[in-house]
């Protein structure tokens, strides 16, 4: 008797077994249940480019070569965005977190930049375009489906489905 893959072993059994009924429950009883529909995003996560390190966000360009003074002109606290745009030698001050501004394609970290003071900063070290971005979808884009169906509910599955923002789930 030739041996059969463990999916597909389990695929057997599930097809011949009598359905039971599902039911909802609140994702924190879900626990070692077994799911009775896919898990899907509801959102896409990370919702936008988020910085992945506190910095300074800045345009690529400005930075080619170093030194490069820059001006300061704002600040995006964690969780929530600069509303200007970012133009050439401008940088704004940024946290992890914090949405991307429009006109910025980097993060420089702060490590690598000194505040001269008035609104001025230097960066030292050269940058490319995308560092220290967390891309939007990053994680996993709506629509995406996070859990199969018949998945063991363990505590990374679980995990998976609070952060998808699913307060409960189908489950046998």
């Amino acid at each position: 008797m030739a041996l059969v893959p463990v999916a597909e072993a389990l695929e057997r059994l599930l097809d011949g077994a009598a359905p039971r009924a599902s039911e909802s429950v609140a994702l924190i009883d879900a626990a070692g249940r077994v799911l009775a529909e896919p898990v899907v995003a509801l959102r896409t996560q990370p919702p936008f480019n988020a910085s992945a390190m506190d910095g300074y966000a800045m345009r690529a360009a400005d930075v080619a070569s170093v030194p490069a003074r820059l001006s300061v002109i704002g600040i995006a606290p964690a969780g929530r965005g600069f509303e200007g745009s970012v133009g050439t030698s401008q940088a704004v001050r940024i946290f992890t977190g914090a949405p991307l501004p429009r006109g910025a394609d980097t993060i420089v970290i702060q490590e690598n930049v000194q505040d001269l003071g008035g609104g001025t900063i230097e960066v030292t070290e050269p940058t490319a375009e995308g560092r220290n971005i967390r891309r939007a979808g990053l994680d996993f884009v709506e629509g995406d489906v996070l859990l199969e169906k018949g998945r063991l509910l363990d505590p990374a599955a679980l995990s998976l489905a609070a952060s998808a923002n699913h307060p409960r789930l189908t489950v046998v």
